[in-house]
């Protein structure tokens, strides 16, 4: 027979997920729109107003966006994850071996800049002329460390077909804030 003791080892070491939400399948902008108006709603309902639903939202659009952008198969599976003290979102989608060595890279850059870095790179974006082959400027991952993300994790996986799997996963802090 557990002690309390043990029960309280084992509840302490246990995650405590507060909500969480798995989809696996083709998005688009509609489905885009949906998944940020439930978010919306869950992170209200589980965390009452505040301030920062916005910007934590858009992260999520940020990553869907990706994922349906860059998805060679029109697939993704987008989780969120409300555990404690953080935000998680996590995007997998397949891509070609330029595109998910790009991102790999775009990330391995950002990670390596400091703040001051950051907001260089940002106001040298938005002064650039240049788009990517499928419309991006590369301000997405930027602007999510710019807006207080605690980490963006990037691992990419090459897969039998010569394709890659990429795994976007970024968090964030709920601390408590005011009420807005």
């Amino acid at each position: 027979m557990a002690s309390s003791n043990d029960a309280n080892k084992l509840k302490k070491n246990t995650l405590m997920i507060d909500n969480a939400l798995r989809y696996y399948g083709k998005i688009d902008e509609g489905g885009i729109v949906d998944f940020v108006d439930l978010l919306s709603g869950v992170l209200y309902k589980n965390l009452g107003p505040r301030k920062d639903i916005r910007k934590m939202c858009s992260f999520a659009i940020e990553l869907l966006d990706n994922g349906m952008r860059y998805s060679i198969d029109n697939r993704v599976s987008f989780t969120w994850t409300i555990e404690r003290d953080r935000l998680t979102f996590e995007l997998e989608n397949q891509a070609s071996e330029s595109d998910a060595l790009r991102l790999q890279n775009h990330a391995r850059e950002l990670h390596g800049m400091d703040d001051a870095g950051r907001r260089q790179a940002f106001q040298d974006q938005i002064n650039s002329d240049q788009l990517g082959a499928r419309g991006g400027a590369g301000l997405g991952l930027l602007q999510i460390l710019r807006k207080g993300a605690l980490s963006i994790d990037i691992q990419i996986h090459r897969q039998a077909d010569q394709t890659f799997v990429c795994v976007s996963r970024i968090q964030t802090p709920l601390q408590k804030t005011d009420k807005p």
